[in-house]
């Protein structure tokens, strides 16, 4: 299968095509259900209910975990939604230099937009993220972490009787319990200021009746630390995005992941890959891609952003 591609197809057709144990790592961003209506037939995120959009999630995951290699990783970001909306549409076309309406949906009944499920209590949280990780447990996958991604300058909400959501998910699950990882090229580099040496073989904790004996560190003086899955690490702000698709990934995001999860020269798949930041950012990072995008125009707008780097590539 071709690599340094993007599919204009649906997900699930590109994955029909690739043999198993072929890619390295996965890399992606779901349509979230029933907030955006990017204006093509097929595309997901527009299903009646929140439990139709999970089967066809997991139906894409079953055929990831076909085509991963068996040392593989597979990195979800995924946000919530809630059982009704407010009605408000949140213009995004606001400001002189974007030229698009707003990919937005509104809560408009017979109008034509779509109505938020009512299975649940009207201002429930859906906790879709969860359900979501959930089943992959349930089809065979490992789930290593539930990152918190912190989007501190997140779009204000107008609510007033809850907080603002300023997070969202990046689930790291993988298929065996030994697989590819390099965390060393992801490490905190400060230094840790703590050199107090801890006795074990003293502390009042070790020498309590009845109590098992404590092990652990020493000293706490190493020259970098581990990133923790919520923290520093993943407080990541969104990126501001002029052209046609809303909801970029802000390249550090995937950078972390890329790096730690995919060996150079690894091929790394985006089902939903957009206008092409997980493209770019794996090839700034060494490694190949395949994308799949159903809309025409994003893989347009994908393949002149990434025209310089694939130049670069065939002049070496």
């Amino acid at each position: 299968m071709e690599t340094n591609k993007i599919y204009n197809e649906s997900c699930l057709d590109t994955l029909n095509k690739m043999p198993d144990n072929y890619i390295d790592c996965v890399i992606t961003s779901p349509p979230y259900w029933q907030l955006r209506d990017y204006g093509y037939n097929g595309q997901w995120g527009l299903e009646h209910t929140f439990k139709d959009y999970l089967e066809h999630l997991w139906s894409m995951m079953d055929e990831v975990y076909r085509v991963l290699k068996p040392n593989g990783t597979c990195w979800i970001n995924l946000g919530d939604s809630y059982s009704t909306q407010s009605g408000t549409n949140l213009a995004l076309n606001k400001g002189t230099y974007i030229k698009y309406k707003s990919t937005y949906l509104t809560n408009r009944g017979n109008s034509g937009s779509l109505i938020k499920d009512k299975s649940l209590p009207n201002k429930c949280l859906l906790l879709i993220p969860h359900r979501f990780a959930i089943g992959c447990i349930d089809r065979g996958w490992i789930l290593r972490n539930d990152c918190i991604w912190a989007k501190r300058n997140s779009m204000p909400e107008s609510v007033t009787d809850r907080f603002s959501k300023k997070h969202e998910y990046m689930f790291f699950m993988v298929k065996n319990e030994k697989y590819y990882f390099d965390l060393d090229i992801i490490k905190d580099s400060t230094i840790t200021q703590d050199t107090n040496v801890r006795d074990r073989d003293t502390t009042k904790l070790n020498n309590t009746p009845g109590r098992s004996k404590m092990g652990g560190l020493k000293e706490n003086n190493y020259s970098s630390k581990n990133p923790g899955d919520v923290s520093d690490f993943w407080d990541i702000p969104t990126k501001p995005n002029k052209i046609r698709h809303y909801a970029t990934y802000n390249d550090s995001l995937l950078v972390k992941p890329i790096l730690a999860g995919c060996p150079k020269g690894g091929i790394i798949y985006d089902p939903f890959m957009g206008t092409g930041s997980t493209a770019e950012a794996a090839l700034r990072s060494g490694r190949k891609y395949i994308g799949s995008e159903m809309s025409k125009e994003y893989c347009d707008i994908a393949e002149k952003r990434l025209e310089p780097f694939i130049l670069q590539l065939e002049l070496f």
